[in-house]
């Protein structure tokens, strides 16, 4: 039994004409029968199509997570980013595709290790401040992570200079260890 309907269609000639070629390929449905799926019926996006839909995604991603005007910049924007990637031959890549990038900056046993060599302005240790409970396990590594970054493009800045970091870098660090409440306190200018 055909479950196609017999009413007469309104299809002009060149309509008839598509629909006639392409019910020449699609199987007549029988009541009660199992069409296994044809993956030909469903549009597919190019590639470029892809591409463009996956970049919008991560911008959108990268947009949500930004908190304050300064870390709304692009990693590849940054001088130092570009020369950091072609010594390691991913010129125009993301920063976050650095070979280091995970285990320097999302790795919590690195970042543990690395915190015991790290002093906040103040003279205090960031492993005694977590320690004694005055920050999260995830703030902790975050601060530990956002200077291991700022190690890794570059090397020693000293204590009196401070860089926003890349949209990114941000995204990456704060989905790696993010905020129990979801609010974060974004780069702030020390004051003079």
């Amino acid at each position: 039994m055909s479950s196609r309907s017999s009413s007469p269609s309104i299809l002009s000639d060149n309509d008839s004409e598509l629909s006639s070629s392409l019910s020449e390929d699609v199987p007549e449905i029988i009541e009660g029968e199992f069409i296994p799926y044809d993956e030909n019926l469903e549009p597919v996006a190019t590639q470029e199509e892809a591409a463009a839909f996956e970049e919008n995604s991560v911008r959108e991603e990268e947009e949500q997570a930004v908190t304050k005007a300064e870390e709304c910049i692009c990693c590849k924007e940054i001088d130092r980013v570009g020369e950091v990637m072609s010594q390691v031959d991913l010129e125009d890549q993301c920063i976050t595709l650095h070979p280091g990038f995970r285990d320097v900056c999302l790795n919590r046993w690195v970042l543990e290790i690395a915190s015991l060599a790290l002093k906040t302005k103040a003279g205090k240790s960031d492993t005694t401040l977590f320690s004694q409970g005055l920050k999260s396990e995830s703030e902790f590594l975050r601060s530990v992570s956002y200077r291991q970054f700022t190690r890794l493009l570059w090397d020693f800045v000293g204590s009196s200079k401070r860089y926003p970091l890349p949209c990114c870098a941000y995204n990456a660090i704060r989905k790696a260890f993010p905020s129990e409440n979801g609010q974060y306190h974004g780069f702030e200018e020390e004051e003079d």
